[in-house]
Order: C-alpha cells, then structure tokens, then sequence
C-alpha cells in the first residue's frame, strides 16, 4: 500500500437535501401516527410533527455534512 492521498467522490450537496427531506416526510407521518396513537387530536399531533421535523432536519443535514465530510472508514482500491 502506497501513502498516496485518499480522494473522495464529488456528491452535489442537492443530494444531500433532496434525502433529508424524503426522510422527514416518511418520519413525520411517523411522528403522526405515534401522536394519534397516543390520543392526541389531530392539531396537537400535527404541532408535535412541526417541531420534531425542523429540529430533526437541521440535526440530520449536520449529520450527514459530518460523515461525509470524513474518510472514516472509507476503503478505496489503489489506482493502477
């Protein structure tokens, strides 16, 4: 193994967006259904949604920048 410099593939930061908020869709009817599930009228539930998607959009959008941002475990084959 050589100690050349680990490159990483270029990804639009689009991506990135474009799945936090497919997630946030699938996870706020989630969110939803636990609050119904739980009792709760429909306003109070949707409430709940609302601050549990803007909170969780902004973590996993961090989250994301952060692990890719790293090589961490990261593998890459040598270039011949």
């Amino acid at each position: 193994m050589n100690n050349k410099k680990m490159s990483k593939v270029k990804i639009d930061k689009k991506r990135h967006i474009i799945k936090a908020v497919t997630w946030s869709l699938l996870a706020s009817a989630t969110t939803f259904l636990v609050g119904k599930a739980f009792g709760l009228e429909n306003d109070k539930a949707l409430m709940i949604v609302a601050i549990d998607r803007v909170l969780k959009f902004v973590f996993y959008y961090l989250h994301e920048r952060a692990w890719f941002a790293s090589n961490w475990g990261v593998i890459k084959g040598e270039e011949n």
